[in-house]
């Protein structure tokens, strides 16, 4: 594949690279423009980012960029509760990413920055900040970015979990032997822009049922997160290799 190819699926509209560099390139160009367009008409910019291996090279592109970061709010789509200096805490990858070089003048809310506090305070103090800092009922942030698992999961939304489409704004849920912290379905769809972003061949059947019609939302909980305008999905080549294009 020589070019991205462009099309859409009902409320999605799929954008597909030939590989991780150039998706991760493509989608870190498309987030940079969503913040300066965006900043020319409020005052700041609300950024719901995701964990997991798949951005991080993202990031890693977006904070060489030399844009108003300090005007810039991110929060995390959800987080595992770890030690907030343990490899596997989502915060510490934002660190060691997106929050270096000219993206360290960014607003992060850091959900764990004490391991030792309660499910409950950490779940209000979120939502406490979450509605000072968005606007809106849900808060609305001006860009999701969402990842997908290879089970259908996103955030920590995961397959067949009871409590997944909760009334709510903040969840705890259990997911690959964790437990987690996660923003509903109800804040994530609130969002004024949401973009999937997708890569590799273990993705390919996770891809295929977000895309479905017919697919349940219970074993594919990304079907979940919905919007007024259609949601992005940016790809590569590999993950994309069981659709119909």
């Amino acid at each position: 594949m020589d070019e991205m190819i462009e099309q859409s699926y009902g409320g999605y509209k799929l954008y597909i690279y030939k590989d991780k560099l150039e998706l991760s390139s493509n989608v870190s160009n498309f987030i940079e423009n969503q913040i300066v367009q965006t900043l020319k008409i409020k005052d700041r910019f609300q950024f719901c980012v995701s964990g997991g291996s798949t951005p991080k090279s993202v990031y890693q592109l977006l904070s060489e960029r030399d844009i108003e970061w300090e005007k810039v709010d991110i929060f995390l789509g959800d987080e595992r509760c770890v030690d907030p200096k343990s490899e596997l805490s989502n915060s510490l990858m934002l660190k060691n990413s997106l929050l270096t070089k000219y993206g360290s003048k960014a607003f992060f809310y850091e959900i764990f920055s004490d391991k030792k506090v309660d499910d409950n305070i950490s779940k209000n103090l979120l939502i406490s900040k979450l509605n000072e800092k968005c606007n809106g009922k849900p808060p609305s942030f001006d860009l999701t970015l969402l990842g997908l698992g290879d089970d259908g999961h996103t955030a920590s939304l995961f397959p067949y979990q009871k409590n997944n489409n909760a009334d709510d704004f903040v969840i705890f849920n259990e997911g690959k032997g964790l437990k987690r912290i996660s923003l509903t379905p109800k804040v994530l769809s609130a969002s004024s822009k949401i973009i999937f972003l997708v890569s590799g061949a273990s993705k390919q059947l996770a891809l295929k049922r977000l895309l479905d019609k017919n697919e349940s939302p219970e074993r594919t909980p990304s079907k979940l997160i919905k919007s007024s305008d259609q949601i992005s999905i940016f790809c590569d080549e590999e993950s994309s290799k069981e659709l119909s294009i």
